[in-house]
């Protein structure tokens, strides 16, 4: 998945004007709620397109798609990047992070497991923000913070367990792997722009790191493009194709950008949480994947933890500011 960030402070809610702060469902939130939809079903599209198209080549026909639509979507809301070249170093460096090398391991783990666990693991990606903004931003949380963590992670392991087949050639708990260090890749990526999220529009810079992590993908991805038989791929494989392409990344982005902008970055942010339920409904229904005891435990223990991490104080060394800290969450 590929997916924008969003932050936001209590400090910054409790300071809006009691008429600004009611919340109302309106157009906006039904957008979102059509966004988790998206991405959701996402995970069933993308398990079943791959049994048609490998891994590679279908990041690159994917990316190469999104990617020009993504520019042209840039160009015709704000006209351009804006973001000057004494930054395009760092952008490249989170396409390379979130495109290049997050992508493969995604779509071969989506591949290898079930698409409800990769939902499901995907879905503790704020825990390992938290994590992560505590050896990089200097970040500091109470006990709070660390029980929540602890918790996304006993979710996950929950949700490995699920599977039954824990064997080192097994190839869904390789599947779960991938997924991970995925997972642990996107939160990298998120914590890395944070800074020039700071400076620059989410749309223009994920419109640019997706266009610099694409080159190198598309790249690697030669020898899968020109042994995939293109003839025998089906008018559903295609479909699925354009849908993850079309509908995943640019529709659903440009909803996500908007909601940013209408109804604040933290509120836009908790309707992802829909996100991994659809997935795993949709995957139980269209896939037929189980729906074990042990799996609803790790996802209520997932989501409990994310709770508690989501919502601890932080302190930044470096100023000593209490802040809250909302984080963001994982693509696909």
């Amino acid at each position: 998945m590929e997916r924008p960030i969003a932050s936001g402070s209590k400090a910054n809610k409790q300071s809006l004007p009691r008429s600004e702060s009611k919340i109302v469902f309106g157009l906006t939130d039904a957008a979102l709620i059509a966004m988790t939809v998206i991405w959701g079903l996402d995970f069933i599209v993308i398990k079943t397109t791959l049994s048609e198209i490998s891994p590679f080549a279908f990041m690159a026909g994917r990316f190469v798609i999104a990617g020009t639509l993504l520019v042209l979507v840039v160009k015709w809301r704000q006209g351009g990047f804006g973001i000057p070249r004494a930054d395009w170093g760092k952008v490249a460096l989170l396409g390379i992070v979130g495109t290049t090398i997050y992508q493969p391991l995604f779509l071969n783990g989506l591949a290898l497991t079930k698409a409800s666990n990769s939902a499901l693991i995907l879905a503790s990606t704020p825990a390992f923000i938290v994590l992560l903004n505590r050896f990089i931003r200097g970040e500091r949380f109470t006990l709070r913070g660390w029980v929540g963590i602890a918790l996304s992670f006993l979710g996950i392991t929950l949700i490995v367990f699920s599977s039954g087949d824990l064997t080192l050639d097994s190839s869904a708990l390789l599947g779960d792997v991938f997924i991970l260090a995925a997972t642990i890749l996107w939160s990298l990526y998120s914590v890395l722009s944070a800074p020039l999220l700071k400076r620059y529009s989410s749309l223009s810079l994920t419109a640019l790191s997706t266009l610099f992590g694409t080159i190198p993908l598309v790249i690697l991805s030669i020898p899968a493009l020109l042994a995939q038989p293109w003839p025998s791929v089906s008018p559903g494989g295609w479909s699925g194709l354009l849908y993850s392409a079309i509908f995943a990344i640019v529709v659903a982005y440009v909803i996500w950008n908007i909601g940013v902008q209408r109804i604040g970055g933290a509120r836009t942010a908790m309707y992802n949480n829909l996100t991994p339920v659809i997935a795993t409904l949709a995957a139980t229904v269209f896939l037929s994947e189980s729906l074990t005891v042990l799996k609803i435990a790790g996802a209520i223990v997932i989501f409990v933890g994310l709770y508690l991490a989501r919502t601890a104080n932080v302190v930044v060394s470096t100023n000593e500011k209490r802040i809250n800290e909302w984080g963001t969450f994982g693509s696909e």
